[in-house]
């Protein structure tokens, strides 16, 4: 049913915990999985001109070691990877990347908040991944 399956990761426990949901429809459907970590422009946007090389650095040092993390969990589990960290707006790259790849199944974790919390947090990144996706996703609650 799904060839591909896409996880992005922000490097939290969350989203290490929805690794264990995305390996089991991995293994499942027999797909390859995808995992990501979007290095937020955003953020190197904002940085004081002299610090912006080095926060971009940073971002991408520890999307790497996001997405190294949740490979090797998935690997030793037996699973085909391929990792990546682009670098843009998180729920756009998301989006992208699963058009690119024609993935056929996106798994992104949630803090599942709810009432007044849920509402100051509605630009989250899962948010916005779902109310804009094309096909089937998986959001596991994490919190």
């Amino acid at each position: 049913m799904y060839d591909s399956i896409l996880l992005p990761t922000d490097g939290s426990d969350g989203a290490a915990e929805a690794l264990d949901h995305a390996i089991g429809a991995a293994d499942a459907y027999d797909a390859e999985l995808h995992i990501i970590s979007v290095i937020d422009r955003r953020v190197v946007l904002a940085a004081d001109a002299d610090e912006k090389a080095t926060v971009r650095t940073e971002l991408a040092d520890e999307a790497n070691a996001a997405v190294d993390e949740l490979a090797t969990r998935a690997t030793d589990a037996g699973i085909e990877v391929t990792t990546d960290t682009p670098e843009g707006v998180p729920h756009r790259e998301i989006l992208g990347y699963a058009d690119d790849e024609d993935i056929g199944l996106l798994v992104l974790g949630t803090h599942g908040r709810t009432g007044r919390e849920k509402r100051l947090n509605l630009g989250s990144t899962t948010e916005r991944v779902v109310k804009a996706a094309d096909r089937p996703l998986l959001v596991v609650n994490i919190g």
